[in-house]
């Protein structure tokens, strides 16, 4: 994938680049001996997007020829999600009816109060499951299958309250910053908002994916607070909430850029559109190599070795 071959971008938010931690571990490496529980995603898609300059719902700008959303409900179910919710709110009739062929349940989020009041929207679908629920945001059309497996595959093989997708930048944007104690165990997430100076000079950010054990997020989320500088009801209390009481919050800390990147405005959406592509053609280039390497393998009778020319 071409994405862990660059260590830094230039964005629509800023030049990025990766920075060294000793948190950074592989995210695509997956076991055999781990099965997975059943899983439940949760998708954010609630929001106007007033950026976008469009009366179209956010989530519903396409990428690819295809809603945002869309992607992000096709690579949730590809990494094992069984079943998924869709949390809605603006233009939401508009919404479900572009998305009513994807076997999709919906949460209605009557006011956009925070990330946390969209979760507790699917209360309703959650409260007997016994398994991960996963949040994730309709506006990131570049997240991967396997990075969400990953996030599932952290919180099942350590058995944790939750795990959470962070990266690590010498120039970190306006994400959240992940807090940890001297041992290196997660503590919370700052938003930016409310950060003291000492918060916004630590490197690792929150990007905005979770993998919860719904038995754990729910009484969290009945104990979030909207007294913060935004007035809302962070999802990202939830990991405090957790931490307060002796749960662990594991992370996977991503080396790819270009999934931290969510869709804010036209210029985010024509950035997604050509990473996108760029994706696409390297997939191409990849299958080719691979099958002219068969090719040559069959021709001469052997068997093609990794890195044939």
């Amino acid at each position: 994938m071409w994405g862990r071959a660059k260590n830094a971008i230039s964005t629509p938010i800023g030049w990025c680049s990766i920075a060294d931690s000793e948190y950074l571990q592989p995210v695509f490496i997956l076991r055999g001996d781990i099965t997975m529980r059943q899983t439940t995603a949760v998708i954010l898609g609630a929001g106007k997007g007033t950026r976008m300059k469009s009366d179209l719902p956010k989530v519903l700008h396409t990428v690819e020829g295809k809603p945002m959303v869309q992607h992000t409900i096709e690579r949730a179910r590809a990494a094992g999600v069984s079943d998924i919710i869709i949390v809605v709110g603006y233009k939401r009739d508009m919404v479900m009816e572009a998305l009513k062929d994807l076997d999709v349940k919906f949460a209605i989020q009557e006011e956009q109060r925070g990330t946390g009041h969209a979760v507790a929207q699917a209360r309703p679908y959650l409260e007997n499951f016994d398994g991960n629920v996963v949040v994730l945001y309709g506006d990131m059309p570049l997240l991967s299958t396997e990075t969400i497996r990953s996030l599932i595959q952290r919180r099942d093989e350590t058995n944790a309250a939750g795990a959470i997708l962070t990266i690590v930048l010498d120039n970190p944007p306006d994400f959240g910053r992940i807090v940890r104690d001297e041992t290196g165990r997660v503590l919370r997430v700052v938003e930016v908002k409310d950060a003291s100076p000492e918060i916004l000079a630590i490197k690792e950010v929150n990007v905005g994916a979770y993998c919860f054990d719904c038995q754990a997020l729910l009484p969290a989320l009945d104990q979030l607070r909207d007294d913060n500088a935004q007035g809302e009801f962070y999802l990202t209390d939830v990991v405090e909430i957790l931490a307060g009481q002796g749960l662990r919050v594991e992370t996977v800390v991503t080396p790819n850029l270009e999934e931290a990147l969510g869709v804010n405005d036209p210029v985010h959406l024509a950035f997604a559109e050509k990473l996108s592509d760029i994706r696409y053609a390297e997939s191409l280039y990849d299958l080719i190599d691979a099958t002219v390497a068969m090719s040559r393998a069959r021709r001469s009778g052997g068997a093609a070795s990794e890195g044939s020319p």
